[in-house]
């Protein structure tokens, strides 16, 4: 897919739950409160996996405190399907917490 300067590759959104294979996922992260990138999950049926992180950010909230809120914990990865995705874990969505935001086919 491109976009419209040529063979520049075009983000699709998407903003759906993926299932994250909870075993993909490193613990070094944990105690510090953030967590570690999937490096497996699926998503419309088919298995991703993540051949490398690109990226990685948080969505901060602010509140009328000083103290700052991490509300979300972002992802760009390139899988070994030759996918560039973006995915997230939103702390304030109960139950799965992992969204597919975007697609980027290379």
């Amino acid at each position: 897919m491109t976009g419209r300067w040529g063979d520049v590759p075009k983000d699709t959104f998407i903003s759906e739950p993926i299932q994250v294979d909870v075993s993909s996922i490193s613990a070094s992260n944990l105690g510090s409160g953030a967590p570690s990138c999937p490096m497996r999950f699926t998503w419309r049926g088919t298995t991703y996996h993540v051949a490398k992180v690109l990226e990685s950010s948080k969505v901060l909230r602010a509140h009328d405190s000083s103290e700052t809120y991490v509300k979300a914990h972002t992802f760009r990865v390139q899988t070994e399907e030759g996918v560039e995705m973006v995915i997230r874990c939103d702390r304030q969505i109960r139950g799965n917490p992992w969204r597919l935001f975007t697609v980027r086919y290379l």
